[in-house]
């Protein structure tokens, strides 16, 4: 095997390790935001129930209290129609306006009573989902705990690997070839170089022509895969 191809097998090795460490420090912010989000919607549930129950209770107290006036003038309209000194039509007329007004409270108590059995309703909902809640609220902490602790190491073992590159890359490698190298690196996804094996690259399982099979023998020269642009090498 050709001396620089030799190099690069022990560069990607470290890259591998890299790109295996930068997947993770990448992959363990975005877990934290998916589940930031969720408990975000529960949290937003809750308030939205206690807004719902706060409203509904102040909507109960305001019917209740325009409940009471109208009583009071329902009280009034009868001690003027039992007065004596209304003549039949106005009498007729406070009849009207009384029953008029017994709907209207009638009416009221009963929106009372469906609001009173919403909040009921509300309040079963929100003792549930504060359980809930506090319960994975309590787990994302504890994953939060653990991502900041594993991020940590994730940064220190990159930042060994990075050296660790640093003087693989030192050795002996042509800039020419080792800039091949790092474009396909990003482009591979972390895999720059692919074993020939039968006659098939190992990075794209594509057959490779007798041709460049025979160059890669050579040892003379670098040889790529004609399908995924991978450095192909193999073992003797």
């Amino acid at each position: 095997m050709h001396p620089t191809l030799q190099a690069l097998l022990s560069l990607q090795e470290v890259d591998r390790q890299i790109f295996r460490v930068e997947r993770e420090l990448s992959a363990l912010p975005e877990e934290l935001a998916r589940r930031e989000a969720t408990i975000a919607i529960r949290r937003n549930r809750l308030e939205e129930l206690r807004r719902e129950v706060f409203d509904t209770r102040t909507r109960i107290k305001e019917v209740e209290h325009l409940t009471s006036g109208r009583r009071q003038h329902q009280r009034k309209l009868e001690q003027q129609s039992m007065s004596g000194k209304a003549d039949a039509a106005l009498i007729a007329s406070y009849e009207h306006e009384i029953r008029n007004t017994k709907r209207t409270i009638a009416d009221a108590e009963n929106d009372v009573l469906r609001m009173m059995l919403q909040v009921e309703e509300f309040e079963k909902e929100i003792a549930t989902q504060a359980v809930t809640f506090a319960e994975e609220e309590r787990v994302f902490n504890e994953f939060r705990s653990n991502v900041e602790t594993e991020t940590a190491a994730a940064e220190q073992r990159r930042k060994k690997l990075l050296t660790q590159r640093a003087q693989v890359s030192a050795g002996g490698i042509p800039p020419a070839q080792l800039e091949m190298y790092r474009g396909l690196l990003k482009t591979r996804e972390g895999e720059a170089l692919a074993e020939l094996s039968s006659g098939i690259c190992q990075g794209c399982f594509v057959n490779i022509p007798r041709n460049t099979v025979v160059r890669l023998a050579r040892g003379t020269e670098f040889v790529t895969c004609p399908s995924c642009d991978r450095i192909l090498f193999a073992y003797a």
